[in-house]
């Protein structure tokens, strides 16, 4: 593997239910972009994945110099094929590093699922399915996941996939989950250590941050804060 290089895979709700939120989503999926483009330490690539009524690979292992932001291409509309935009993430990625020489593959896969809404539309993959592969390559290849809900009263749909790291909060605050993407991508970039060290980190930062947004987020709601964990 490529020593401090991550790749960012960002899999993102494009359903009729984030209406209105284009700006937060494609506002911040800008400003993760802008600022691996400045960073000069390490390597970063993105992969953009949508879904709605289906699944769309816009891009991916894209070069984050070669990345373009997604303002023309995001819009809402149709359901929410969530274990299908999910599932569908973990095979193409997977493929694409299978290709590569094992000494230009990222160090770090780093898979970020944004969505505001329930399962409701998936026909391909199934709940049971992309927990077991969520937790194969967990296990096998030191990929991380982290699942942003937003405007959500519960964390059905992020622990029925078995995911451990979730940030809840509301749309309005969706430009502070991007700053805290980029702030461990950022660091993970110049870390120095062993792989294995290295994620443990990255880890240890996302989960203290997610804690601490959905904390807020519950008690600004009325909340119970069990209720999203």
């Amino acid at each position: 593997m490529k020593e401090n290089y991550i790749h960012i895979c960002m899999v993102i709700d494009e359903s009729g239910s984030m209406t209105g939120k284009e700006g937060d989503v494609v506002g911040g999926f800008k400003s993760v972009i802008d600022e691996q483009k400045a960073n000069t330490e390490g390597t970063c690539s993105v992969s953009y994945f949508k879904f709605s009524d289906g699944v769309e690979e816009v891009y991916r292992g894209v070069d984050v110099h070669e990345a373009k932001g997604i303002e023309n291409v995001y819009r809402p509309h149709g359901y929410t094929a969530l274990f299908d935009g999910v599932g569908t993430a973990i095979d193409r990625i997977g493929e694409w590093l299978a290709a590569m020489d094992e000494n230009e593959r990222p160090e770090k896969n780093l898979i970020v699922i944004m969505t505001d809404g329930g399962e409701n539309n998936s026909r391909e993959y199934t709940a049971d399915r992309v927990r077991e592969m969520i937790k194969h390559q967990e296990d096998k290849y030191n990929w991380s996941f982290v699942y942003m809900g937003s405007d959500l009263t519960d964390a059905k749909d992020a622990k029925s996939l078995g995911i451990k790291t979730s940030f809840f909060a509301s749309s309005a605050d969706y430009a502070d989950n991007y700053k805290m993407i980029n702030s461990v991508a950022t660091s993970y970039r110049c870390m120095a250590g062993s792989a294995e060290v290295k994620s443990m980190a990255m880890t240890t930062s996302l989960n203290a941050m997610a804690e601490e947004t959905t904390t807020k987020y519950a008690a600004d709601n009325g909340i119970t804060v069990e209720n999203l964990q």
